[in-house]
């Protein structure tokens, strides 16, 4: 069986690069190893519909709630530290579950055909095609899209992304918990369709950033660390997930509904420009190429982003060089890119650290009269670097 591109991968990337070739006229094939698109997802789901509407049209996308406040919390040594912002802009959360299955069937819409329970062993060069070795069979196209997540296993045995080490990626883990609607709303002070999301940050047993979001029956709650500071205290995930509830007290929130799900994730803290994204007719998307953006917890946007540029780029046969730049060019693609240098800063122990315990800190001695004994000088040398690189950031 042939196609004119294959895509490696149901995930947000994946569905998108599938449904933007096959707008433009292309057969497409979409292969997911999962049993259903969205059933190995591992990330919380907030997404902001104005970036993500440049390449979907969300209008009908099944969302749950519209988030209102979002509390940020700062839990250390020196005392802790909430705040809550009311959006600007509009936030929404949504179940991958849901969401990842309906961009799928956008793609099926489109006229893509999807496969599912199949996993991609291998792919060959065939006369000037590609030759894609499934557990079910093979499949030739004219082009590959790999879609297949940061565990890329095929990109990697390809050589066209490199692997990398425990010192180069965070390791996430998450709970979902099951409620009903009237009860999420009841626990969180919400009405109607309201949605409340916290982002908190711990110092012990190792500096780490988690979240809570609120979904219509359900919430997730997740934490992450890099994987060397793991190894270093000698903390599992799991075990770093419970002391995480426990310090911000999200353990209260969560008494009494049922846990549905816990699953864990490697995120890699390098990727795209330093690894490439395209090598002789295969484009590599999303998590494949470490497109997260960590600053603003926003996975998804890049990942349709790239899936889009990917179908376009399969469906002008665009050259290597053609794709990559239209990745540097794009808006949510370039805030990752512009990120790394100020990320990589601020995920170093020390760093982290640092700026979990200054704000609290800085607080408590405003609070007490006493800001010339609030030792912030003490960290001005510390985030001297890092204001230089946030201008970067900011643009």
């Amino acid at each position: 069986m042939e196609f004119d591109v294959v895509v490696v991968g149901a995930g947000p990337s994946g569905s998108v690069a599938a449904m933007t070739a096959s707008k433009a006229g292309l057969k497409v094939l979409l292969l997911e190893r999962g049993p259903e698109p969205g059933s190995k997802n591992v990330s919380g789901a907030m997404i902001r519909p104005t970036s993500i509407q440049n390449y979907v049209d969300l209008s009908s996308a099944p969302v749950d709630r519209d988030v209102k406040r979002v509390d940020i919390g700062l839990f250390s040594s020196q005392g802790d530290l909430k705040v809550s912002f009311r959006p600007s802009s509009r936030l929404v959360t949504l179940s991958r579950l849901k969401f990842d299955k309906w961009l799928a069937q956008q793609a099926e819409n489109s006229g893509a055909t999807l496969i599912t329970k199949t996993t991609v062993t291998g792919i060959e060069p065939s006369d000037g095609k590609k030759k894609v070795l499934t557990d079910r069979g093979i499949v030739e196209a004219k082009s590959v899209i790999l879609s297949e997540g940061a565990n890329a296993l095929i990109s990697m045995a390809l050589k066209i992304r490199p692997e990398f080490s425990p010192k180069e990626a965070v390791q996430a883990v998450k709970e979902v918990y099951s409620s009903t609607k009237d009860d999420i709303t009841r626990r969180f002070g919400l009405s109607g369709d309201e949605g409340v999301a916290f982002r908190f940050f711990i110092d012990y047993p190792l500096p780490s950033a988690g979240f809570l979001y609120t979904y219509k029956d359900s919430i997730s709650i997740g934490v992450g660390a890099p994987i060397n500071f793991l190894l270093e205290k000698k903390v599992r995930p799991s075990d770093l997930l419970e002391i995480f509830k426990d310090r911000t007290g999200l353990n209260e929130i969560v008494k009494g509904m049922s846990l549905r799900e816990y699953s864990a994730k490697i995120i890699p803290e390098q990727g795209f420009p330093s690894w490439k994204a395209c090598s002789e007719g295969i484009y590599l998307t999303g998590d494949t190429i470490g497109l997260i953006n960590p600053l603003e917890f926003n996975g998804i946007g890049p990942a349709i982003a790239s899936g889009f540029l990917a179908g376009k780029s399969v469906a002008n046969s665009s050259s290597c060089y053609e794709y990559e730049k239209s990745l540097y060019q794009d808006k949510e693609i370039s805030e990752v890119i512009r990120a790394r240098p100020l990320v990589r800063e601020l995920l170093k122990p020390e760093k982290m650290s640092t700026y979990i315990n200054l704000f609290p800190r800085l607080m408590n001695s405003w609070i007490s009269g006493n800001l010339t004994d609030s030792g912030v000088r003490q960290f001005l040398p510390k985030i001297a670097k890092d204001l230089i690189l946030s201008f970067g950031v900011i643009g």
